[in-house]
């Protein structure tokens, strides 16, 4: 181990010499993991604010014969009751009394229904245009007997994350992490703007929606990688929240542009196209030096490297390619067998199995309830709005506890937080009275959850090895889309039959949560794996009561030695190859 601690010392160091926490850092993250990914969530997201169902009735023609301008009172004459989810009697969504010409005649006082004068819609609907003018529900009536179009559109989705999540995970350690993120960039602004319109031809646009959803993970996880991969390890917790600032501004935005257009076709335009831009700043966009060496393109590496350094203001390297090399000589380029290589020895299948439990549970919770936070009652956008602001102040809190208490037991404890949160929210939830606060702690539910995602992506990018690293998140997210494709149904469930059912769920996941976490390995101050004989060893000598305790400084001296070592070496094969 000591030998592979050493390896991964040297590329720390070299990384050092070259400027591991420079201005060409804060520039990637300012660009790619802030801007970059603003945009992107923006477009990612938007799909669910387009399919927002607004409150909705029969339309019931004849109102203007009786001079009536009360629309509630002609709800209450033409419309039957039924009990909604939260077991209060309401008017029917999908039902009317069949009125007819021969009741046109009388008066409506005269009037009278029995059950089997109730119909389905037979004249359209009429909708609540309150925060919204136009969406693909309103303009083709995906409600009722075709309300499940809404939901399956979502479902699709999570399976289109899947596919592209398998395929782009893995490009991404077998083809580089620069050219993924360029892949997902053209694909997800191409599903978008294809949905736009083909709103007409639902077939067509679920194929359009599953191809914007296909590097809906890798766009957020190539940037990310490369700027964990080229700074220093106590930087890991900045740089992912970072991105979490980035992901966060983005979601708040989205609302507001929603609001401001009130017109799903605009709003979707706006907030696509701005990702497409980061095509045109490559100079910007460096692949990771450290996985090229992994991979043995040692003068590909040291090419990045120098742009690192230059940036940063180092002009002269006592280092080049063939110093590189040999630094690495001794490694053996390990053979990669995709995300079966996760489950190669039983230490390693073990943290693979316990980091995918772990992020299902927190995925289908956080997507849950975003699906949910529009279609509660009140403002839907504000609703948005105040679950997506905050992520902010609990992004922060998991960085500051994950870098103190460690990742372990911070992902533990926002999941017992959220167990004890939900309680009072099924006891709640139903009373109309108690909507604030049924509010507040599912706002508080999705404070906890985004700990969770903080926590968890980064303990995912820190316990594989660096030639398996995008393909183990990757492989996360594809069981988590898979086990996902529950959510919108159970979402459904809640907003048609019994708002308390995601609730439920979401206690029961975070319960499991608590439990799986507490098993994983602590990554805090440890060294990333850089090999598959490392990752199979991460946390072998780890207690399941121990803390996280800082390193001793034993990395800076063994580097020292082999930079000088390597250095004498290269020298002396030079003054050979002259004489």
């Amino acid at each position: 181990m000591a030998d592979a601690d050493a390896d991964d010392a040297i590329f720390d160091g070299i990384l050092e010499k070259v400027g591991n926490d420079g201005k060409f850092q804060h520039r990637f993250n300012l660009i790619f993991n802030v801007g970059a990914i603003m945009f992107a969530s923006m477009s990612y997201m938007s799909i669910i604010l387009a399919l927002n169902k607004p409150p909705h009735n029969c339309h019931v023609p004849g109102m203007e014969r009786y001079n009536i301008s009360d629309g509630e009172m002609w709800k209450n004459l033409t419309l039957p009751r039924e009990e909604d989810n939260k077991g209060l009697l309401s008017y029917s969504k999908c039902q009317m009394y069949n009125v007819t010409e021969q009741h046109l005649r009388m008066h409506y006082s005269e009037w009278s229904f029995q059950e089997s004068d109730i119909i389905n819609c037979a004249y359209g609907y009429e909708y609540d245009r309150t925060y919204y003018d136009r969406t693909p529900i309103t303009e083709h009536d995906w409600i009722c007997d075709k309300g499940f179009r809404e939901t399956n559109i979502f479902v699709y989705n999570r399976f289109g994350e899947l596919v592209g999540t398998f395929i782009f995970g893995q490009l991404g350690d077998t083809l580089g992490r620069k050219p993924v993120f360029y892949f997902s960039v053209l694909i997800i602004t191409a599903g978008r703007l294809i949905s736009m319109f083909t709103a007409s031809i639902y077939i067509v646009f679920c194929m359009a929606a599953v191809l914007g959803s296909l590097t809906a993970n890798s766009i957020f996880q190539a940037p990310l990688i490369i700027a964990m991969e080229m700074s220093k390890s106590e930087r890991r917790g900045y740089i992912s929240m970072m991105q979490c600032i980035g992901w966060t501004t983005g979601l708040c935005i989205l609302p507001m542009v929603f609001w401001a257009t009130r017109d799903w076709f605009w709003a979707l335009m706006i907030t696509t196209l701005p990702i497409f831009l980061f095509i045109f700043i490559p100079q910007y966009l460096i692949e990771s030096p450290r996985w090229l060496a992994t991979r043995g393109k040692y003068g590909r590496s040291m090419g990045e490297l120098r742009k690192i350094a230059t940036a940063n203001g180092i002009h002269r390297l006592s280092l080049d390619e063939h110093t590189l090399e040999k630094l690495f000589s001794h490694r053996k380029i390990e053979t990669v067998y995709g995300m079966a290589s996760l489950f190669s020895g039983w230490r390693m299948a073990k943290n693979t199995i316990l980091c995918v439990v772990c992020w299902m549970f927190t995925y289908v919770t956080y997507f849950t309830l975003v699906l949910l936070s529009s279609r509660l009652d009140g403002n839907p956008f504000l609703n948005f709005l105040w679950q997506s602001a905050i992520e902010l102040p609990a992004y922060k809190i998991a960085q500051l506890m994950s870098d103190s208490l460690g990742r372990r037991l911070t992902n533990s404890l926002a999941y017992v937080c959220a167990t004890a949160l939900c309680i009072p929210i099924l006891l709640i939830i139903r009373n109309s009275e108690y909507a604030a606060v049924s509010t507040v702690l599912t706002i508080a539910v999705k404070f906890c959850s985004s700990i969770n995602f903080f926590a968890v992506n980064l303990q995912s990018i820190e316990i594989y090895p660096t030639c398996l690293r995008q393909s183990g998140l990757a492989f996360a997210v594809i069981m988590s889309n898979l086990f996902g494709i529950l959510g919108p149904y159970v979402v459904h469930l809640g907003m048609e039959y019994d708002v308390r059912w995601p609730f439920i769920l979401i206690g029961l996941m975070a319960i499991g949560g608590a439990i799986c976490s507490s098993f994983l390995p602590e990554t805090l101050h440890q060294t990333l794996p850089e090999s598959i004989e490392q990752a199979q060893k991460f946390g072998q000598h780890q207690s399941y009561w121990s803390l996280p305790k800082k390193p001793k400084p034993y990395h800076a001296e063994v580097l020292k030695l082999e930079l000088e070592e390597s250095r004498k070496l290269n020298a002396s094969v030079n003054r050979d190859s002259c004489d």
